[in-house]
């Protein structure tokens, strides 16, 4: 008898490892499933707070625009507020507002996302909104218009008029030769000037349509009622085209790529420099990923330890990876101090990254960024709209969304030898582009 109580103790040990092996902190549950339509629903039920949060990303980004068309997306996102068939123009902004909620929308090389977060007995709200504007977006003149000066007057502000602005888009346009990648987010004036209502009509046809689309419900619901919901406002919307992801790569460079720019709006110079590394869903991004933090998160990181604490040759220094679905980019940024020339921290980067190559890292290095890793990790899931995104970024950058549960395991599992290796795999003089941004007054020296 005293055997089987020994054996019944062992059995609900080892389930209880189990089950805390399969919670691991940040675990994330959810349902996914397709409507008819094509649409990609993820849902996943959270009562901490009596909140819900709506995140839809739509499969386009300036990546998918044609020739003579940059800023199309970006464009496009503000379109997305100007009213639809049920909604008038800015009703979607005030309802979600006096509903309590709050809203957004961003558009990078790969998607556009839109999000709400409301009050969970909102949701049907949030929904209908959706849902009408994916099915009837109003597309007439005089949004465009009122649209086109708004994006035109955002890049004004936030890129030509800002410090640095034109380097940060030169350095990612002379980066690529992948031409989906080779033109700016933001896009040129003469292209938005060139645009017109009519192209508006046709990107909106091509793009924002469910089989296109992955909708993400994070928070205090329901499954059952919720995924009727979803039935309701979305299971009537013609599917529309299947767009096929981004395809191609980045050839090897054969030679550094630099320019050197005038900024009437420095003050100090300061160095841009890229080192194209592979698409997010590769196998050495955790790798990747990981040396971002020993080289550039924070003031104990190798390179402000080093150009901004020892040598006092820089004000600032900041960098990692910008992750894509194709081909991405290691990124480092640096403003030299005042009288400190700018060669010199582009000669203390290469040297930071040359010492690495040769002497390695530490253990204990290796470790804390690990730990550093692994509470963002975790800290990143504690809202349902770190969740919602975090389910989007499975859905669309992994080949499986289940990876959500199973990716922090890589990099945990990534060692001294795989920091190495990629350092000297991707930190190469062929591999790099460089932007030098110089102050215009001092352009000539």
């Amino acid at each position: 008898m005293k055997r089987f109580i020994v054996l019944g103790v062992l059995a609900l040990v080892a389930l209880s490892a189990y089950a805390y092996a399969a919670k691991k902190p940040g675990h994330v549950d959810y349902k996914e499933y397709k409507l008819d339509n094509g649409l990609r629903v993820i849902l996943s039920e959270d009562r901490s707070v009596p909140i819900a949060a709506v995140n839809i990303w739509y499969h386009v980004g300036s990546a998918h625009e044609e020739e003579g068309r940059s800023g199309f997306a970006h464009l496009f996102e503000h379109m997305m507020f100007e009213g639809s068939e049920n909604v008038e123009k800015r009703e979607h902004s005030n309802l979600i507002q006096r509903a309590g909620g709050n809203y957004n929308g961003t558009t990078n090389q790969d998607r556009t996302l839109y999000f709400e977060i409301v009050p969970a007995n909102q949701l049907n709200l949030v929904l209908w909104l959706e849902a009408d504007r994916m099915r009837s977006l109003k597309i007439t003149t005089e949004n465009f218009e009122n649209q086109r000066n708004a994006v035109k007057e955002e890049r004004l502000m936030r890129i030509d008029n800002q410090p640095y602005g034109a380097a940060f888009l030169t350095v990612d346009t002379l980066s690529y030769d992948f031409k989906p990648y080779s033109h700016t987010v933001i896009g040129k004036m003469v292209d938005l000037d060139a645009a017109e209502a009519g192209d508006v009509q046709r990107f909106f046809d091509n793009y924002y349509s469910p089989s296109n689309a992955v909708l993400v419900i994070v928070g205090d619901i329901d499954m059952k009622k919720t995924m009727k919901m979803v039935e309701k406002y979305f299971g009537e919307i013609p599917a529309g085209r299947v767009v096929p992801p981004i395809s191609g790569v980045e050839n090897p460079h054969a030679a550094e790529r630099r320019k050197v720019i005038d900024d009437k709006n420095a003050n100090v110079p300061a160095i841009f420099m890229n080192y194209m590394i592979p698409p997010h869903a590769h196998e050495d991004t955790p790798a990747l990923d990981l040396l971002s933090n020993i080289l550039t998160d924070g003031e104990s990181s190798r390179l402000y330890q080093r150009l901004v604490k020892k040598e006092e040759a820089a004000v600032a220094v900041f960098g990692g990876t910008d992750s894509r679905r194709g081909p991405s980019v290691f990124r480092f940024v640096a403003a030299s101090n005042v009288g400190v020339d700018i060669g010199t921290c582009e000669s203390l980067i290469y040297e930071e990254l040359d010492r690495l190559k040769t002497e390695g890292i530490a253990s204990e290095e290796l470790e804390k960024a690990k730990k550093q890793f692994r509470t963002d990790f975790i800290q990143s899931r504690e809202t349902v709209m770190n969740k919602a995104e975090a389910l989007q970024h499975y859905a669309f950058y992994h080949d499986d969304l289940s990876a959500i549960n199973k990716d922090i395991d890589e990099y945990m599992a990534v060692t001294q030898d795989d920091i190495i290796r990629i350092a000297k795999k991707y930190f190469t003089q062929e591999n790099r582009t460089v932007v030098i941004a110089n102050p215009a007054s001092r352009a000539d020296s």
